[in-house]
């Protein structure tokens, strides 16, 4: 279990990964919106453009470009990192994401992602594939969010569970959203994460700060405290 007073991270090394995720993607900005929430939006990139996301967190960190392939279709290549204890490069992976619907005009979209994650020695390790479903309500400045998945660990022999979540962004005018989500695997060992969103540059530049862990206290404590932001430059091509 983490304790407030005892957060395993320094903000100097918040700040230089911030830093650095913005240098990365100094561009003209348009609409962002950062992925450290376990349950995913219905939403891809941009078209013909690249998104910047990253976070940093107590537990683990990120580092994930979003790339526009077609105007329904995103690749999202990954490097995740082992913060708990220090900074360890733990896996990469290749998301595919594809979203045929458009929220902006339905009022609602769905669609499907996949991903295998590798670790450093090139070995297929685990897997993940689930369907997020968004709708918008409060003429349109909230939504809810329902990720219905299954993901693949490989221990010894390969391992298998039903994912699940849901979460809500209510909007509070322009520049602040409360996030808030739900979510387990095979209904075990359910996991909450909540906290604000930022719109630094409204609909330009977003900012994340989360804390998540098990309901059931000293058993769970992923996601832990995060923070992280999203940057995305207007039409590249």
């Amino acid at each position: 279990m983490i304790h407030s007073n005892s957060l395993p991270f320094s903000f100097h090394k918040i700040l230089l990964f911030t830093a650095l995720s913005m240098l990365i993607s100094l561009a003209s900005f348009n609409q962002s919106v950062a992925q450290q929430m376990v349950v995913d939006d219905a939403v891809v990139v941009t078209p013909r453009s690249v998104q910047f996301e990253g976070w940093y967190g107590t537990e683990k960190s990120w580092v994930q470009p979003a790339i526009s392939i077609a105007t329904w279709f995103e690749l999202g290549p990954a490097i995740i990192i082992d913060t708990s204890d220090g900074f360890e490069l733990e896996s990469w992976l290749v998301e595919l994401k594809a979203i045929p619907g458009d929220l902006d005009y339905d009022g609602y979209a769905y669609g499907f992602v996949f991903a295998p994650v590798f670790d450093f020695d090139f070995v297929f390790r685990e897997f993940y594939f689930y369907s997020p479903i968004t709708f918008e309500f409060l003429d349109g400045t909230s939504q809810f969010h329902v990720n219905l998945g299954l993901d693949g660990v490989k221990e010894e022999e390969w391992e298998y569970g039903f994912t699940s979540g849901i979460r809500g962004d209510f909007g509070l005018g322009r520049r602040l959203t409360i996030l808030s989500e739900v979510f387990t695997t095979n209904f075990r060992e359910p996991a909450f994460q909540a906290g604000l969103r930022f719109s630094v540059i409204p609909d330009r530049l977003e900012l994340d700060v989360t804390y998540g862990e098990g309901f059931r206290r000293g058993l769970r404590d992923y996601p832990g405290f995060n923070v992280g932001i999203a940057l995305t430059p207007g039409a590249l091509w």
